[in-house]
């Protein structure tokens, strides 16, 4: 008889960040590991036509909240189909912030329920003490924890980690997504850089807007393209404008994945010059990292956050101080020197992370608690 889980995340496709992918993913593979899956989870900021016609496609049972201004109204149907779903359930997996809050009603109603928590990244440091109290009390009442990174199990306090096993699984990709090629650029004349992510302090787009003017110095023809939900493009435009550098930046909106491939194959080399924000907001992983390196594509970031767990060093890309716009330069000259090389241990990199290979980790936990 199949084993019935149940995957209570924060966000959900259509539209969602880099959690809503990954409970798609683990939410898919497990079906396609003849479990049975269920899902409740948030979708934000997509109409409720878009959400139905993607609910259609897949194969699992989901039901998909869409986020209301009155966000107590999404709590509360969160919270009823949360509670309603775990009742058939033999294990509910919690992913992202107000899921793991949601562990306590669950305890309380089915105490003998097995849950395991996946934590991400800024959730483990929020700046309200209440809520973080409120955050790590639920924590404690999981069976197991999964982090995706090193750098977001640092934030779990030992005494909890002492209490409950843990585990680090990173973030996957579907490798049957991407052409598995090396890049076969013979002229980096123009140097491609791209971002992909919301425009925001996390994500970092202003450290390499900043580090522009030294990289046009060495490569003159170079452009960056940023693609994302524009939250802080009116900054960004107004710093470019005062470094004199408009005409090298390029802005998407926000795209189709298809059209999201497209962009990221005629780049040269990805960057995530990421921020670890003062309000606690910081890059749990960084899959963004491993999709262009499946597509051959090298990457360049930050030498701290869950991006260290995403790029290996010297191997499928580079660490840098993000701040230090002379370094961004030097390990761009390294990459592009050595792009072959690059290329290829991006593509083995990527490999290491499919979700083929992934879920076989997520179900060791899983089995781990039964």
């Amino acid at each position: 008889m199949k084993k019935k889980i149940l995957i209570i995340a924060s966000e959900f496709p259509p539209g969602s960040g880099g959690i809503g992918n990954h409970a798609y993913q683990l939410a898919l593979h497990f079906y396609q590991e003849h479990f049975d899956v269920k899902v409740v989870a948030d979708v934000i900021d997509i109409d409720r036509k878009k959400i139905t016609d993607f609910a259609n496609t897949i194969p699992f049972q989901a039901i998909l909240i869409k986020r209301q201004r009155n966000i107590l109204k999404t709590y509360f149907k969160r919270i009823f189909s949360s509670l309603s779903s775990a009742k058939d359930c033999d294990i509910i997996f919690c992913s992202g912030k107000f899921s793991i809050w949601l562990i306590l009603l669950l305890k309380l109603k089915f105490n003998s329920k097995k849950i395991i928590s996946i934590v991400h990244g800024t959730e483990l440091d929020l700046k309200n003490s209440i809520l973080k109290k409120l955050f790590f009390a639920a924590l404690k009442k999981s069976d197991s924890i999964i982090a995706v990174s090193n750098y977001t199990k640092s934030f779990i306090p030992q005494i909890i980690l002492n209490k409950i096993p843990s585990t680090i699984i990173p973030n996957g990709i579907n490798i049957d997504e991407f052409h598995l090629q090396p890049n076969k650029i013979e002229s980096f004349n123009p140097l491609q850089l791209i971002t992909i992510g919301t425009v925001s302090e996390r994500k970092g787009q202003e450290n390499l807007i900043n580090a522009l003017p030294d990289i046009l110095k060495v490569y003159p023809n170079t452009f960056y393209h940023i693609v994302g939900k524009p939250l802080m493009k009116a900054r960004l435009l107004e710093l470019a404008q005062s470094l004199n550098i408009s005409d090298k930046i390029i802005f998407h909106r926000m795209i189709e994945r298809n059209e999201l491939i497209k962009i990221l194959d005629q780049s040269t080399i990805k960057i995530m010059l990421s921020n670890h924000t003062s309000q606690g907001d910081f890059e749990g992983f960084g899959i963004a990292i491993l999709e262009a390196n499946a597509m051959g594509k090298p990457a360049i970031g930050s030498n701290f956050s869950g991006i260290t767990d995403a790029i290996k060093n010297n191997f499928n890309g580079i660490l840098v101080d993000p701040k230090n716009s002379q370094s961004v330069v030097e390990a761009i000259t390294e990459i592009l020197n050595n792009y072959s090389t690059y290329s290829n241990q991006s593509l083995q990199w990527a490999q290491q992370h499919d979700w083929k290979i992934i879920i076989k980790k997520y179900i060791e936990v899983l089995n781990s608690v039964q």
